[in-house]
């Protein structure tokens, strides 16, 4: 993911999600594409990021808010790794659930902590979208990045999802002035992840290289 791999600018690094989605208009139904990180003949996703933890959680909630159908590929939250050279090096066993494996990351007590974090994080926000309308079949608007910052918006009439990516390596701080149309009668917002209830009549302020995905609250 660009993103993640290269700088910001007009025409790269998270630009390149933004010019994407802007195309959608060639598309029947956007909602019906499948989008992914990664597969068996790609390089692992963990591995692209250069085996970032807040990269890959940020990637992983970016699969699982955006438009479209998400498609996970497994071992991604067990921090599975190599580049497709050959595509084999991408294609290993699960560790775990066979005789004679040295780990069983099917179990919390055969991850690592970094592992454990990853997968719960995927987890809380796989269950939260199996529930959400705005999630799974709601619209998206999205708004013009700046400073590697990008805000896109899900939404229905029962529900608004708020998504921030910032994709620098420092906090970044900004006016929530800018967002009226999709904030407009909301007060609030309710984190996803750490269920932390937050103001957005100001400013908010968002840590180095995260994905906050929040609920909006009246």
């Amino acid at each position: 993911m660009p993103s993640l791999t290269e700088p910001f600018g007009w025409t790269n690094g998270v630009n390149k999600l933004y010019s994407t989605a802007a195309k959608d208009f060639l598309y029947k139904d956007p909602n019906r594409n499948v989008i992914f990180l990664d597969n068996h003949d790609l390089s692992r996703f963990y591995s692209i990021v250069g085996e970032s933890i807040p990269k890959l959680k940020m990637g992983l909630s970016w699969l699982l808010t955006y438009r479209g159908i998400p498609q996970l590929y497994y071992g991604t939250e067990v921090l599975l790794k190599n580049f497709a050279d050959p595509d084999g090096k991408v294609r290993q066993d699960f560790p775990g659930g066979w005789k004679g494996d040295s780990s069983n990351k099917f179990m919390k007590t055969g991850r690592t902590a970094a592992e454990n974090e990853v997968f719960d994080h995927l987890r809380t926000l796989a269950k939260f979208r199996k529930t959400s309308s705005a999630l799974r079949e709601g619209k998206m608007m999205q708004y013009v990045p700046e400073d590697g910052v990008y805000l896109y918006f899900r939404y229905d009439d029962k529900q608004t999802i708020m998504c921030i990516m910032n994709t620098n390596d420092t906090a970044k701080t900004f006016a929530t002035s800018r967002f009226e149309e999709r904030l407009k009668g909301f007060n609030s917002a309710r984190d996803i992840i750490n269920q932390q209830i937050f103001s957005i009549s100001d400013n908010i302020t968002i840590p180095a290289y995260t994905l906050l995905t929040a609920e909006l609250v009246r």
